[in-house]
């Protein structure tokens, strides 16, 4: 026969983070020391004290009460100690029902501000209407606390518990994200990569190769106490998944986004994805990380399969080529010649799956594209060195289609007409008044009134049109500095590249081969990256 050990009460403290605003009472040495002294004026002698702290009460998936129950069911306690109803749980429901099953074990339950014993107090009408306020304060304090943290995101304020790799907190405003340069480049370098076109698995493999520390093993560097497990230990352990969530996150353009997913309800800890029309999404919150050019073209890159070629290798105009009449993509095929050598072509993706009732090959070598285009960004890196005001100007009059002398009179007329206007809203404020003091008749009055408000509704009606046109013309001048910022870090170029090509290259169109005077000729259009097509067409013979 085994021996019975010895039963013990169990002293049950538990505190949630939004519980620790209410001071000191609520402390879990407040609530240890309450139960203590009253085991002390209760001559109970034998007890353990088991804890959870911020836990909420909403739910029992605690690890201090679990450890507690489990020794509940193996008999080893036969009371229960909590300082009042709401330490114990915040759900009416599963709090009646536990204490309905201690009851069934033979465990005494006693909430000792609440004056509750489950002995002598069996048919306590307060003790389940205290359960329901517990519950409904639980609720209440969620709600307030989503609110709060709604509007706090709202404001553009930063309210995550660590951030998001590549920052670090603001050590004067905490809600504000600063960047943290070592971690910002690894960011920055993992962008630069998809927008090459390397994949995630690749870049993650590189960086384990390079011993690059993963964004948990940094943060972990410098917060040696926050992580627990010896898992985030594994400092260059870098996972897809990693790798992903970086190039997802809208962090590193500036932006703080808030409402991605949400819990099923205050009880529940199951993550639900919400739509991104629910999202709360703040601009220039913080100095971000990458442009929205490099953002752009690694997206524009992670959304083009990619595969591999017969020699291992990946193709640069992946992602760039397409179709001139259907505007599908052009396909990738190799073969392999005498030599052991592989020659590479591109033609139409609808052509090819479909047939050539739907379109025609559009078939062209990739010496032919690559060739062309090579001498296409060749020609204008000597044309703007050779001149760089004059690059720049014909760049903003063919892609705005409006000369420096319209822009300069246009700001003549627009000033005029906008000193006008203020001249007859004064004129018109005087004609009322003097009409109001009797000055001028009503019919007068009328007359001038009526052609004044005529005047100004025309002038502010030219006012918005050139207003509008000048606005064009100063998105023309910003996508100019990107372009022409572009070619300032290339002297010349001697052969193309994943890099080269995402800098310049937009969209490439490749039209189908035509025999023009008994020659075969094939036009190609270069879309260039902010300033699109520089050539009405680049012809190449076949």
């Amino acid at each position: 026969m085994k021996n019975k050990q010895p039963q013990k009460a169990a002293l049950y403290c538990r505190l949630s983070v939004d519980d620790g605003r209410m001071g000191e009472s609520v402390s879990i040495g407040s609530q240890k020391l309450l139960l203590e002294q009253y085991c002390k004026d209760h001559a109970i002698d034998n007890y353990e004290v088991y804890d959870d702290d911020g836990y909420s009460g909403t739910n029992f998936n605690r690890p201090g009460f679990l450890r507690m129950y489990e020794d509940i069911k193996k008999g080893l306690i036969n009371m229960v100690l909590v300082k009042d109803q709401s330490r114990f749980g915040r759900s009416y429901i599963e709090v009646g029902m536990y204490v309905e099953k201690f009851n069934e074990l033979g465990v005494r339950f006693i909430a000792v501000s609440d004056n509750y014993d489950s002995v002598k107090n069996e048919n306590d009408m307060m003790f389940p209407m205290r359960n329901v306020l517990n519950d409904y304060y639980a609720r209440e304090a969620s709600i307030k606390t989503k609110t709060a943290k709604k509007a706090k995101a709202k404001a553009g304020q930063f309210i995550g518990s660590k951030p998001p790799f590549g920052y670090k907190l603001d050590p004067n405003d905490r809600h504000h994200l600063v960047i943290d340069e070592p971690a910002a480049e690894t960011v920055r370098r993992i962008f630069r990569m998809a927008a090459q076109g390397i994949g995630y698995n690749k870049t993650a493999k590189i960086f384990r190769e390079e011993k690059t520390l993963t964004p948990i093993a940094y943060f972990n560097l410098h917060n040696p106490d926050y992580f627990k497990s010896d898992y985030w230990r594994r400092e260059f352990d870098w996972h897809v998944t990693s790798i992903r969530v970086i190039l997802e996150n809208e962090v590193y353009l500036g932006k703080l986004v808030y409402g991605k997913q949400k819990t099923r309800s205050m009880k529940s800890k199951k993550k639900v994805k919400c739509p991104r029309e629910e999202w709360i999404i703040v601009e220039n919150c913080h100095e971000p990380i990458i442009s929205q050019e490099l953002w752009d073209s690694a997206h524009r890159m992670m959304s083009v399969k990619r595969r591999a070629t017969k020699t291992g290798e990946f193709q640069i105009f992946a992602g760039h080529l397409y179709c001139a009449d259907c505007g599908h993509a052009l396909t990738y095929s190799q073969k392999k010649r005498r030599d052991g050598t592989y020659h590479g072509a591109y033609s139409c993706w609808l052509y090819k799956t479909h047939g050539k009732e739907y379109c025609a090959s559009h078939y062209i070598n990739y010496d032919v594209i690559y060739d062309l285009v090579l001498k296409d960004i060749r020609r204008l890196l000597k044309s703007y060195r050779k001149n760089k005001d004059g690059f720049r100007a014909f760049l903003e009059n063919r892609c705005s289609g409006i000369s420096s002398k319209r822009i300069v009179m246009l700001k003549h007329e627009l000033n005029e007409a906008q000193g006008r206007v203020a001249e007859l809203d004064h004129l018109l404020n005087k004609l009322y008044e003097d009409n109001a003091l009797g000055k001028i008749p009503d019919n007068r009055y009328v007359q001038m009134s009526n052609r004044f408000e005529d005047e100004q509704s025309k002038l502010k009606e030219s006012v918005n049109e050139m207003s509008s046109e000048l606005a064009k013309y100063k998105l023309t001048t910003d996508e100019t500095e990107k372009f022409t910022s572009v070619i300032d870090k290339y002297t010349d170029i001697k052969e193309l590249d994943d890099i080269i090509i995402n800098e310049f290259i937009d969209k490439i169109f490749v039209h189908h081969k035509e025999d023009i005077d008994g020659k075969t000729f094939q036009q190609v259009e270069i879309y260039y990256k902010f300033v699109g097509n520089l050539n009405q067409t680049t012809r190449k013979a076949a």
